[in-house]
């Protein structure tokens, strides 16, 4: 059949790499010496060593972050970076091939990407900075359907699209309405932001900001009650003191700092 074509040539690729591994390995037995096998295990135990020692660091760095214990210097901040772009992929993706606490594991690196970025000092331009939402905070009740952007919305009041469309008339900055990982990537792909700001549930936002290299990304959990991709909403308050802080215009004195937040 046609849908197995892929499988069976991705599986003789395989079966046919680990013949030929197992071939390099019988033949360069019958060459090297002892002593010379006993270098090569030596030297292995050394990278081990060295990826051991990086990951227990990256361990001990992501976790003083997220228990707010950690500022943000030169030198932690570089500790900081090789932890979310080596440490958190590894346990991710042992997350993701075991089934375990996936969503758990995601938020803690969310959690350290956020502390990685308020310590950068980012202050862009508004119409420099993107906000992305996910298709799934309009009201699946709605009649009007957002398709092309917030200016679709008719604040209806069915949803908290209407209040996030008027903080961003208010701010400035862009936003835009993605159906998925590939549709925020081509957003970003078409607006070229500075900075953006991203409201997702767990997988896409983890995902996302591992997709997105050498441009900030801060994230921010959407609340599902009705379980996901229906119906969701974020905290228009804490979207706000984000684009607050992130962004080059004055605070109004009557909105709540960014301490809080902290």
């Amino acid at each position: 059949m046609e849908w197995n074509k892929p499988f069976q040539k991705l599986s003789w690729i395989v079966i046919v790499i680990l013949l030929l591994l197992m071939l390099a390995v019988t033949v360069a037995a019958g060459f090297f010496s002892i002593v010379t096998f006993q270098m090569i295990f030596y030297t292995a135990a050394a990278c081990l060593m060295l990826v051991f020692m990086s990951l227990v660091i990256s361990f001990f760095a992501i976790y003083r972050f997220i228990s707010n214990e950690g500022q943000l210097t030169g030198k932690n901040k570089s500790t900081l970076r090789m932890a979310l772009k080596i440490f958190m992929p590894i346990l991710l993706a042992v997350s993701n091939i075991f089934s375990y606490r996936k969503d758990e594991i995601r938020r803690v690196y969310i959690q350290a990407n956020n502390a990685y970025v308020l310590g950068m000092g980012i202050k862009a331009e508004p119409e420099k900075t993107l906000v992305i939402l996910p298709h799934c905070l309009q009201s699946s009740k709605c009649r009007y359907r957002i398709r092309e952007g917030l200016e679709d919305c008719q604040q209806c009041g069915s949803c908290n699209i209407g209040d996030i469309k008027q903080l961003i008339q208010r701010y400035g900055v862009h936003a835009e309405l993605a159906t998925g990982g590939t549709s925020a990537r081509k957003t970003i792909k078409d607006t070229k932001p500075e900075f953006v700001i991203a409201v997702a549930c767990e997988r896409d936002l983890s995902s996302g900001i591992m997709d997105v290299r050498g441009l900030p990304v801060y994230g921010l959990l959407n609340k599902r009650p009705n379980g996901p991709c229906r119906d969701t909403f974020t905290d228009i308050a804490e979207l706000e003191r984000m684009i607050q802080y992130f962004t080059v215009r004055e605070v109004p004195e009557s909105n709540v700092s960014i301490e809080e937040h902290n």
